[in-house]
């Protein structure tokens, strides 16, 4: 600590003391949090930085990115006793992403998925409207695109992952005024729900590829909800359909590959396997290498699954590793930076070598800030089971929801024989249910 100077209470904003529901075990923690980082700063010299007129402020925990899990993180820390908790993130609008599949196929509002980011900052957290440029590890610091320089006892990074066009040439130009739509972006929701409702006949493609991709199985549930409304207006079978997978299996989970096959096959849908997208040609088009060598395939339509890349950030700021392609290299099981004790990440920006799902973030969270707590009690550290979940709406009324782990075992978290096969009730859950949850208890902390 030779020297460090963190901050206990820098900020004029009140400690939140409300109660949250959960029990005395619960509020133990909340003290005994308290009581460390107290230790923690006095031990530092007990000095507390002037935020008035000065570009380096100093945290108890500074956290970048405020999605799911940068915003559902600030909030956990509030609620076990972090008082002094600072968030980057420069967007002015929060979006529940899950609903983004349904609103582009007709079946959502677009209100629906989002907030203002003003609105969802948890009580005493100061929100910084900035990007983070670079972090310095070893002094513990965030730099900001607005020349602000955070310092934190500990730093948690959930910046989330980038679409990153540049992989498949000419997708912008396909996107701007082609046949190429995508459920991944919120400005093109009304531009894909209109191509789908409007195709009668020819040539549907939907491409889906591994990691890193940010929901990977939920890239067919535009496909399988495209189908159903097709099949619905009947005109499916005037249309061809193909689903572009770059794996040989389409699911590393047998039972969860067996009921997507299950649902292929009843639409009808083509599969080309171990077939990567190398570029939109003509904004009508897609450029495959598959196993016989590569291949133009037009179409009518061409939904993408964008490519994905970690934000710039990480590998300027040397969290990187060999093998991890630029994404934060962190420990799979406590979410601790491999080389940086006090760098902590979770989301999509990590390389854990699991699907990235909302509902991985879930477990993350609660994880990682039990480990930060731990960490500084001297405990032994939790771990993380690579847990996450596989919604895919199979047709209007019908979803499958598969859970499971990195080991590729399958999970329940309800007391239910069969998760897998598309049901109705995991429809009114993916659909209705869970984003209540996400507005009203995930991103407060409630996890």
């Amino acid at each position: 600590m030779s020297g460090k100077v963190w901050v206990l209470a820098a900020r004029s904003a009140r400690h939140d003391s409300r109660t949250d529901g959960l029990g005395q075990t619960d509020r133990r923690d909340r003290r005994r949090f308290r009581g460390w980082w107290v230790i923690r700063s006095r031990l530092a010299g007990g000095h507390t930085s002037m935020m008035v007129g000065m570009s380096t402020l100093d945290y108890d925990v500074v956290v970048v990115g405020a999605g799911n899990g940068g915003l559902s993180a600030a909030a956990l820390l509030k609620r076990r006793g972090c008082r002094d908790v600072a968030l980057v993130e420069p967007s002015p609008v929060h979006v529940y992403k899950p609903l983004q599949n349904y609103v582009g196929v007709g079946l959502g509002e677009i209100s629906e998925l989002e907030r203002f980011q003003a609105d969802l900052i948890p009580a005493g957290v100061r929100w910084y409207q900035t990007s983070a440029t670079r972090v310095d590890p070893a002094n513990d610091a965030v730099h900001c695109a607005d020349g602000t320089m955070l310092r934190g006892a500990d730093l948690l990074l959930a910046p989330g992952a980038r679409i990153n066009w540049d992989a498949i040439p000419g997708a912008l130009d396909g996107l701007q005024g082609g046949r190429v739509c995508t459920t991944f972006l919120s400005d093109q929701l009304a531009r894909t729900s209109e191509m789908i409702a409007s195709l009668r006949s020819g040539r549907a493609v939907f491409t889906l590829h591994g990691q890193p991709a940010s929901g990977r199985e939920t890239a067919l549930k535009p496909l399988f909800l495209a189908c159903d409304g097709w099949r619905r207006r009947k005109v499916l079978d005037q249309i061809k359909v193909i689903l572009v997978h770059d794996a040989g299996e389409l699911h590393p989970v047998p039972a969860i590959a067996r009921e997507i096959r299950r649902h292929l096959d009843r639409y009808g849908v083509s599969l080309r396997s171990e077939t990567t997208v190398t570029a939109v040609a003509g904004g009508n088009a897609l450029m495959l290498h598959g196993p016989t060598g590569p291949e133009r395939l037009p179409a009518d339509l061409i939904h993408l699954h964008p490519p994905y890349a970690a934000p710039d950030f990480v590998a300027a700021s040397g969290l990187d590793a060999d093998g991890t392609n630029g994404f934060i290299a962190v420990d799979p099981g406590t979410l601790r930076h491999r080389a940086f004790r006090r760098v902590w990440a979770v989301g999509d920006a990590c390389d854990l070598g699991d699907a990235r799902t909302g509902g991985a973030l879930r477990h993350q969270v609660k994880i990682v800030i039990d480990n930060i707590q731990r960490s500084r009690r001297g405990l032994p550290l939790s771990h993380y089971d690579g847990y996450t979940v596989a919604p895919i709406a199979t047709a209007r009324g019908e979803l499958s929801f598969g859970e499971y782990d990195r080991q590729f075992r399958v999970h329940r978290s309800l007391p239910v024989p069969d998760q897998i096969t598309a049901r109705r009730v995991w429809w009114w859950l993916d659909r209705y249910a869970l984003p209540q949850v996400y507005w009203h208890r995930i991103i407060k902390g409630r996890l």
